[in-house]
């Protein structure tokens, strides 16, 4: 069996103070419900000198990870990988086009720094109808080359539409290949659900997969808010010896927005513009608005008492605690972080290999209650066969949570603009028969307006 081990801390590290940050990104959040700290967050962003406490069996790689690993969405400096490695975390999952390789290189840069033997390095790639086996060979070398190492621990399939789609000739041939030359050691797949409605749902696709004998590792969509369909996939996965990782390990910003009808914010007028362009009174753009509002004051009365019990001061806080449920889970073997400072590993290092308190239970659990109507669930297409105009919910609703949750603005925008099928536009004039499909009684209507606003006007 292959053990993890913590890092060489002879070798040079990296620290805080001599971290010079360029371009970094901040933690998204901003404050969400007013109150103080939880003294279980005061000693998260206190401990700095925590490492990782919790190592758990990789599925059938027989790694010993650590449960919290790295994700790399966003990254673009060097530095921050080294951090990570420096508190223990021997899990990095990239991909080549998370910022057309930038995070690849990145992490390339920081392993000149790191003892390659005691990390797992997994990389990704959106497989095409067209690839053949020696475009996908040639794909996996570039990666190797931004990584600057011989080989990755293991390559995923990302994001195939269908079931179908699991058993791409091309691709399964190329990995052979790489397997063969020492390239590549294990095969992973991720996915977070459908683009179209035609396309299969989350549980469906990584359980056949688990099933299906190439895939040695599965990343899933899995936080306290959206997990149904990662408890099958995860059930799946230890049924076949496959590792299981994490991502979305946070259900985002759940924002209550005020509004107020006669003294509308710059967004809301134009969200009535765009109505009125379209022939609707100004009087009945307003009252959907006033709609809304009423909607979200009936949010604002569910959480208040939970909110001041228990002190919930800011999205951050609400982001380490989901993190904190997703490692209790034995099954699940590593939650990755899109970590993107210093300060933030800072903060969740030290969940790692502890319980979660009675406190952030309970939280949760009324925070599911109060706001469970409020989140489109990742990799759900449930109300996709209803929607007259194939408006892509689930995508259009996961960039949402891109601009919001992760901070990623322009990218969000950029996916959105880029939609080769209806956008959120298309809802504005629609009875929507979609909202009475949602298993989670989500108005889907008015969220992919209010995502659609989000996206194009930033």
């Amino acid at each position: 069996m292959t053990k993890g081990a913590q890092p060489d801390r002879e070798h040079e590290g990296i620290s805080r103070r001599n971290f010079v940050w360029v371009g970094g990104a901040a933690l998204a959040g901003g404050a969400v419900l007013s109150g103080n700290p939880t003294p279980a967050e005061a000693s998260h962003s206190e401990n700095r000198s925590a490492s990782i406490q919790g190592f758990r069996t990789l599925g059938r790689t027989g790694w010993e990870v650590s449960d919290i690993g790295m994700g790399s969405v966003p990254l673009r400096e060097s530095a921050v990988v080294r951090y990570a490695y420096d508190k223990g975390v021997n899990y990095f999952d990239t991909a080549e086009g998370y910022g057309n390789g930038a995070a690849e290189r990145a992490i390339g840069e920081a392993m000149q720094h790191m003892d390659r033997t005691k990390i797992f390095i997994t990389s990704k790639m959106g497989v095409r109808e067209e690839d053949t086996e020696s475009t996908i060979v040639d794909r996996v070398r570039q990666s190797l080359e931004r990584l600057r190492t011989d080989h990755v621990d293991a390559y995923y399939m990302h994001g195939p539409a269908t079931v179908e789609a699991l058993s791409h000739s091309g691709f399964h041939a190329a990995i052979a290949s790489l397997k063969a030359e020492g390239r590549v050691r294990f095969t992973g797949l991720s996915y977070h659900g459908p683009y179209r409605p035609e396309e299969d749902c989350m549980d469906n696709v990584l359980c056949a997969a688990a099933e299906d004998g190439r895939f040695d590792l599965m990343l899933m969509v899995y936080n306290f808010l959206n997990h149904e369909e990662a408890d099958r996939v995860i059930a799946t996965c230890k049924a076949n010896n496959v590792g299981t990782t994490a991502m979305k390990t946070s259900p985002g910003v759940l924002r209550v927005d005020p509004v107020d009808p006669e003294n509308l914010t710059d967004r809301q007028e134009q969200f009535v513009e765009r109505f009125t362009r379209r022939g609707a009174s100004r009087e009945a753009a307003v009252e959907r608005l006033q709609d809304q509002a009423r909607r979200q004051q009936e949010t604002q009365e569910r959480t208040q008492p939970f909110a001041e019990r228990y002190g919930i001061q800011s999205q951050e806080q609400l982001r380490l605690n989901s993190i904190h449920w997703v490692i209790q889970n034995p099954d699940m073997h590593t939650a990755c972080v899109a970590f993107t400072d210093f300060d933030l590993v800072d903060k969740v290092i030290p969940l790692s290999g502890t319980a979660l308190s009675s406190i952030e239970a309970q939280m949760l659990r009324e925070f599911e209650l109060a706001l469970s109507d409020q989140y489109c669930r990742h990799g759900c297409n449930q109300c996709a066969g209803d929607c007259p105009k194939a408006v892509p919910v689930s995508t259009i609703m996961r960039y949402a949570y891109y601009f919001e949750g992760q901070g990623r603005e322009k990218y969000a925008m950029q996916k959105y603009g880029n939609l080769d099928t209806a956008d959120g536009s298309a809802c504005g004039d629609c009875s929507a028969p979609c909202t009475g499909s949602c298993p989670n009684n989500i108005d889907v209507q008015q969220q992919v307006l209010r995502a659609h606003s989000l996206l194009t006007l930033g």
